[in-house]
């Protein structure tokens, strides 16, 4: 073999080690290969005026990783940062949107999530008190606070003035909360709680409807209480009507809000509720004064409670209690309330418990409360899973380091020929010279 010969096939060689070590480190050729599993619980996210909010978006949620299948399980409980949420000075519709005194109050809410060895993972956020019975017994997030949304209450959702917005909506939730889950086998699912749901609504179109009403039934009472033992208090003496979940419910046709589709607005049942619910109160009034009647004894006395009944039942007859019409018009407008929110995007299976959306169609801010996320997952035996992944293929070996084998081979057959090309060339030139007598460079 002449000593050419030998030059050039070192040099291959060395430009064969070269592409080798290319292959493994290009980021050309470089794809992360997916985690076994993953989730993440997350307490708020926000668009306002039809963008997303950054800053919102950059708090932290509870982000649980396992990204081999070994040591794990791995377990994320981040509290909601409520210093720096409020520090972010939102408001919607120059109105803060968290904190004490702003549109949405939280209490006693937790982020958590869990990747298991075995492909399967949970995530939660909300009420802290939910999480044992969403994911899992011994589960107990870190509860924080942000406001102060009353006693019993997870949540207060404040929209609108009572005395100056057409209509306005103070939402007292009991218990707020998300969960998703994988499980082994790539099925993803979400569940939710939203209980002891008690809204009062107000505004100068209520008021306009439950004013007059009341005022009639103030005026029966005032006959008819001082004949009786236990005074009858008017329910409509304030001129805002307190709608409660088993009344939204109604007005839906449901008999509980698991049988609502996802997505659905409760919002969109409450002028039908608030109608109803005023209907309902007006009517107890009238049968409690009618009891009260048939246990006087003093004909003067029954005469003077019959007279103010008959009065006020006429004048009752007489009055559009409220139109569905302009009431749902004017709470179109003020905000949504969208419950059991389920999305999948690339493999990823979020629950959303509640989005508050604040003017027509979230267009001022939608905020969505209490999520939960879990995938895309592949276990390492997996015949699939959420991520999609070939069945039964190995994640050892070049997979586990994070490089594509297609793609990274392709590129080192084009580096090895490149090299060697340069090789040869290389080594012609020296050979050229050699024959001139010419130094070597």
């Amino acid at each position: 073999m002449s000593r050419t010969l030998l030059r050039i096939g070192r040099a291959v060689v060395s430009a064969l080690a070269l592409a080798t070590v290319l292959l493994l480190v290009t980021p050309l050729a470089a794809q992360a290969v997916p985690p076994v599993s993953q989730g993440e619980g997350r307490l708020v996210l926000a668009t306002l005026l039809g963008a997303p909010s950054t800053p919102v978006a950059d708090l932290a949620g509870a982000s649980a990783i396992d990204p081999l299948g070994t040591g794990g399980p791995f377990t994320s409980d981040v509290p909601l940062d409520a210093v720096a949420l409020q520090a972010l000075g939102l408001q919607a519709s120059a109105v803060d949107l968290f904190g004490s005194g702003g549109i949405i109050q939280l209490g006693a809410v937790g982020q958590y999530a869990q990747a298991r060895d075995d492909g399967s993972s949970v995530s939660f956020s909300g009420a802290v008190s939910s999480a044992p019975s969403l994911v899992g017994i011994g589960t107990t997030p870190t509860g924080g606070n942000l406001g102060t949304p009353g006693a019993g209450n997870s949540a207060l959702i404040a929209i609108g003035d009572p005395t100056t917005s057409p209509v306005s909506i103070s939402a007292g939730i009991g218990v707020l909360a998300a969960s998703a889950q994988e499980t082994a086998a790539g099925v993803q699912s979400g569940d939710y709680v939203l209980s002891s749901l008690d809204i009062v609504v107000g505004g100068t179109l209520v008021s306009a409807a439950v004013t007059p009403i009341g005022g009639i039934l103030t005026t029966l009472l005032a006959v008819v209480n001082p004949l009786i033992v236990t005074p009858i208090a008017n329910p409509l003496a304030g001129g805002q009507v307190t709608v409660s979940l088993t009344d939204l419910l109604a007005a839906a046709g449901v008999a509980d809000i698991t049988d609502l589709p996802p997505g659905t607005d409760l919002l969109s049942f409450l002028p039908d509720a608030v109608v109803a619910k005023i209907a309902a109160l007006t009517t107890s009034v009238l049968n409690a004064v009618t009891t009260a009647i048939a246990g006087l004894t003093l004909p003067l006395d029954i005469v003077a409670a019959t007279i103010a009944q008959t009065a006020a039942t006429t004048a009752l007859a007489a009055l559009t209690p409220l139109t569905t019409g302009p009431l749902a018009a004017a709470v179109t407008a003020l905000a949504q309330l969208t419950v059991n929110n389920q999305s999948t995007s690339n493999g990823a299976f979020t629950e959303n418990a509640l989005t508050v959306g604040i003017g027509p169609a979230g267009s001022i801010a939608s905020v969505a409360l209490a999520s939960a996320t879990v995938g895309p997952n592949t276990p390492a035996s997996s015949s699939g899973g959420s991520g999609g992944g070939v069945g039964g293929a190995s994640t050892t070996g070049l997979a586990a380091t994070g490089v594509d084998g297609t793609g990274g081979m392709l590129g080192a057959t084009a580096l090895l020929a490149l090299g060697s090309i340069l090789v040869i060339a290389t080594q012609r030139r020296r050979d050229a010279r050699d024959a001139e007598g010419q130094p070597r460079v």
